[in-house]
């Protein structure tokens, strides 16, 4: 008798054990299979969501920048003087680029730039679409930098503005002008 009743409660115990392992493992693979995939889906989710914040986020910092810049740009043009040119007497100038002369005229302003609509278009890379003009003045020639990107040098001075003086070397980013008074040289 006590034979028959070990046997019951080992054996009890050893078929318990083996249903709990069975269960335990098909439990384990619907977490392995199923739950599982799906929180880790859920977590890519967040994860691009994150990411796609996170690029907006840079988005939207680097328009506030333009608009930051563009505010500077309008306040830093407002200063120079701009639009109609009073009639003064200078005497007449002409710049150089790349072996061709440029007569200045001395009722209007002379603009540089990459864009349609400027006295003289420098496709270049390094010139901005409006990055500098010579304006006749009263007190002669000045040369303005439009707060070009790579910025407007005279005699390798970055300038803002500059009386330019017979001579002068200009370099507007990569591109190197010369400012001559008097006439272009007759060419054969």
């Amino acid at each position: 008798m006590m034979e028959q009743f070990f046997d019951l409660i080992f054996g009890i115990l050893w078929w318990q054990w083996l249903l709990g392992m069975a269960g335990l493992a098909g439990l384990y693979y619907v977490l392995a299979a199923y739950v599982l995939p799906y929180f880790r889906g859920m977590q890519d989710v967040r994860a691009e969501a994150s990411v796609k914040e996170k690029q907006q986020e840079a988005e939207r910092e680097k328009q506030a920048t333009r608009e930051e810049r563009e505010a500077v740009r309008r306040e830093y043009l407002r200063k120079i003087p701009s639009g109609p040119v009073q009639p003064v007497n200078l005497p007449e100038a002409m710049v150089r680029l790349r072996g061709r002369y440029y007569a200045l005229p001395r009722n209007t302003e002379f603009s540089f730039g990459t864009r349609r609509g400027v006295s003289v278009a420098i496709m270049s890379r390094g010139v901005s679409r409006d990055h500098a003009k010579i304006r006749p003045e009263p007190r002669g020639y000045v040369l303005y930098d439009l707060l070009s990107e790579a910025g407007t040098f005279v005699g390798g001075q970055r300038i803002e503005s500059h009386v330019l003086a017979d001579g002068d070397r200009i370099r507007l980013g990569p591109v190197d002008l010369l400012f001559k008074l008097g006439t272009a040289p007759q060419e054969d």
